[in-house]
């Protein structure tokens, strides 16, 4: 089984430096050219199954990239879940909470603010891989969100990768297989490139 991970395309949240996370926030221009690559990319591929996340900048990502393709919306693809700092400006975060703020956000931990913490993340993403696991599908597309993908390749490799150094741009394709009981990466944040 391959699954294709593909980030939603650039949202407003993204360029409003806001904690967007289960904010319903639509794409931007750029985020629709975003989705387009993506459609790119996945052209030659022929999917069993798509599944979105139920916010619409996946939904709308998927629509734009796969616009033949019907799809499933899933709550458990969701994005991390950030709690009060839900729509909340980055700096005001800075400023009301300090270092912590920066020390949680580093390591996906949204608890301290009612959100979900990395490993409560990491539970959904498990059960997701088992459902998949579980079905009688070969190829897979799931349009998500970056933190979600991020967490998905530590629960696969059993690491904890630094965000930073592993960025998961918008638009960009992660590719997972499934083989005799065990995830690997085949590809990860695939782009064009100019």
């Amino acid at each position: 089984m391959r699954v294709y991970y593909i980030r939603h395309g650039q949202s407003e949240g993204n360029i409003s430096n806001r904690h967007h996370a289960w904010s319903q926030v639509s794409l931007t221009e750029k985020g629709k050219q975003d989705a387009a690559m993506a459609g790119r990319l996945l052209r030659n591929v022929k999917f069993d199954k798509v599944y979105t996340s139920d916010l619409i900048r996946t939904i709308q990502t998927q629509k734009i990239a796969l616009p033949e393709v019907e799809s499933e919306a899933l709550y458990m693809l969701r994005e991390v879940n950030v709690g009060n700092l839900l729509g909340r400006l980055v700096e005001d975060c800075v400023a009301e909470y300090g270092d912590s703020y920066f020390a949680n956000r580093d390591v996906t931990n949204f608890a301290p603010y009612g959100g979900e913490s990395r490993e409560m993340l990491q539970q959904r993403i498990r059960e997701f891989l088992t459902m998949m696991e579980q079905s009688d599908y070969e190829t897979v597309a799931v349009f998500g969100h970056g933190t979600y993908i991020q967490n998905m390749v530590d629960v696969v490799t059993g690491q904890n990768h630094d965000k930073k150094q592993f960025p998961c741009h918008n638009g960009s394709v992660t590719v997972l297989e499934y083989v005799d009981g065990y995830w690997r990466i085949l590809a990860w944040n695939c782009r064009e490139f100019a």
